[in-house]
């Protein structure tokens, strides 16, 4: 069977991350949660500009920073 070296990263990845907090998902929740209100967690807004507001770059808000 074939294998997807990009896929067998982000499972090796997955794993390890899970590993890390005991496979407990409780734990793993709570650290995505602590990660997220760091300010410094970078933000990648993907939403596409609609005719009627600005585009990201022109001066709006982003999602909620």
């Amino acid at each position: 069977m074939y294998q997807d070296e990009i896929i067998v990263e982000v499972w090796k990845n997955r794993e390890r991350y899970a590993k890390q907090h005991h496979h407990n998902l409780h734990e793993i929740v709570a650290d995505l949660q602590k990660r997220q209100q760091n300010p410094l967690s970078p933000l990648v807004d993907r939403r596409r500009p609609t005719a009627h507001s600005p585009a990201p770059s022109e001066g709006a808000p982003s999602a909620g920073r």
